[in-house]
């Protein structure tokens, strides 16, 4: 039986004895100068712009936008249930469906977070950061009204 490459075949059948490594070769400093050069046309030089954190921001608030719609469609449903009506004339329609609701829900959302990158892109970011908060705090004033009108329906 061979030894496995980079063994030696041992004198001793119990002892295993290794070569010796081969040897690292570094580029000279003028090769590696050479090689760290920047090329002399700019269409080669990516440029990767700073983390804004402002972008963290919008974000988060498009998970608060989420989590908010979801929420007053989920206590809709239960002012619904308990006997309350709907008095948005804009939902009236939808009001008696959950999955129509639900898709409205969902397309509020999206196009909250549509239009907020949007001017995100358009480069109006504290414009697309305060649309998102007033967004997000007039659904949860709307919210809120619902918990108050589904607290009221169940004897709270």
């Amino acid at each position: 039986m061979a030894p496995a490459p980079g063994v030696a075949a041992p004198a001793d059948p119990g002892a295993v004895t290794l070569e010796a490594a081969p040897r690292l070769v570094l580029p000279s400093a003028d090769r590696l100068a050479r090689l760290m050069a920047v090329a002399d046309d700019e269409a080669s030089i990516v440029r990767v712009p700073d983390r804004d954190p402002r972008r963290a921001v919008l974000s988060s608030l498009h998970a608060v936008t989420g989590v908010v719609q979801a929420y007053d469609g989920m206590l809709t449903m239960r002012v619904l249930d308990a006997g309350g009506k709907e008095s948005n004339p804009l939902m009236k329609p939808v009001a008696g469906n959950s999955g129509v609701m639900l898709g409205v829900k969902v397309a509020a959302a999206v196009a909250t977070v549509i239009g907020t990158e949007t001017l995100w892109h358009d480069n109006h970011r504290v414009a697309a950061i305060l649309t998102s908060i007033a967004a997000n705090v007039g659904m949860a004033m709307i919210a809120r009204h619902n918990a108050g009108v589904l607290a009221r329906l169940e004897g709270r």
